[in-house]
């Protein structure tokens, strides 16, 4: 038992040392330090481009919630709230623009965007033509920032509108409507996740705000475009209804039947003349008709054995030109064949 003991002292004591030895090397080149990466936006900035907005909002105090579509506000909102709307003004229909003005009109502030051109009375948006705003293209426009000036106690701020639209000659139009306010912007990407922190881009969202403080704010973030189906019944219903109708005419018309119903004829056994018939057109339309030539030649030639050979035997085609020589050909045959032999 001593020289077992003997033998582990020494080697637990060179472990030791190893072990040291790798702590000390490892403490001399191993570097502890922390690195930030990028991983992209999280599930909630993926699903809602206005995310951003939602949480500095929220951080300065203002109480707001984001809703998915328009159905998701509260019916009516409160007249003190705010509601930024996603969906293009065009996309609202006539009792949803009602609606939406009846709310502002006790109080609501309407924050909304303009993506296409219209002239007041000559289209259907009917949330422009009751608000009677006239919106055009514009040839030359310019990627800096535009200074937008809200009052005059406050230095105008640095906002860039990419769209090439105006609103009665300004790339954004404040109205008051009642007891409320609309604010039109040609350009409502300002205030998404991606252009918030450009420019003046979160003062100017703020500024906003801060002309109906108070409420809560709603941000409704889903761009719920209509689609083809949905324009073309909404605005051309009438030549959409007219060509349905055609159809189903044309459908009715065509399904009819055109005099009575054949009765199929009852099944007769062919005679031989019938399959001869059938097999010789069919011997003929695969160019058998020198065969058929050649085998009457010989049954003819055998039916007249013993007698003077026949000048017409002899001097018969072998290649008819048409169906009709060869049944001619096969008619005098058939003569000669019947002829009385002398």
């Amino acid at each position: 038992m001593t020289r077992r003991w003997l033998w582990l002292l020494p080697l637990t004591l060179l472990a030791l040392i190893l072990v040291g030895t790798l702590a000390l090397w490892l403490s001399q080149n191993l570097v502890q330090r922390s690195e930030e990466m990028y991983t992209g936006a999280g599930e909630a900035a993926r699903r809602n481009p206005f995310y951003t907005a939602d949480r500095l909002l929220t951080r300065l105090g203002r109480t707001v919630h984001s809703v998915r579509r328009l159905d998701d506000l509260p019916d009516p909102p409160n007249p003190a709230d705010t509601v930024l709307i996603a969906i293009p003004t065009y996309a609202l229909s006539a009792a949803a623009s009602q609606r939406l003005l009846d709310w502002v009109q006790q109080g609501g502030h309407a924050l909304i965007g303009v993506q296409h051109e219209h002239q007041p009375g000559q289209g259907l948006d009917h949330l422009l033509n009751a608000l009677q705003v006239r919106s055009h293209r514009v040839e030359s426009t310019t990627s800096e920032p535009v200074p937008v000036l809200l009052n005059q106690a406050t230095p105008p701020l640095q906002v860039r509108f990419q769209s090439a639209l105006l609103l009665n000659d300004a790339p954004w139009l404040p109205l008051r409507w009642g007891q409320g306010r609309i604010t039109l912007l040609t350009d409502l990407s300002l205030f998404d996740n991606r252009r918030l922190a450009d420019h003046d881009h979160a003062e100017f969202l703020w500024a906003l705000l801060e002309q109906h403080p108070g409420g809560a704010i709603w941000l409704q973030y889903r761009l719920l475009t209509p689609s083809l189906a949905q324009l073309l019944w909404q605005h051309a219903w009438m030549p959409l209804s007219g060509l349905i109708l055609t159809l189903l005419a044309a459908l009715w018309h065509y399904s009819r039947r055109l005099g009575p119903v054949l009765v199929p004829r009852a099944s007769e056994p062919r005679r031989l003349v019938d399959h001869l018939q059938v097999s010789s057109r069919f011997l003929w339309r695969h160019g058998a008709g020198p065969m058929l030539l050649h085998a009457a030649r010989q049954y003819a030639q055998r039916r007249r054995a013993g007698g003077p050979p026949d000048p017409a035997l002899m001097d018969a085609s072998d290649q008819p030109l048409t169906e009709r020589e060869l049944v001619n050909l096969l008619q005098t045959l058939q003569r000669l064949d019947i002829r009385p032999h002398e």
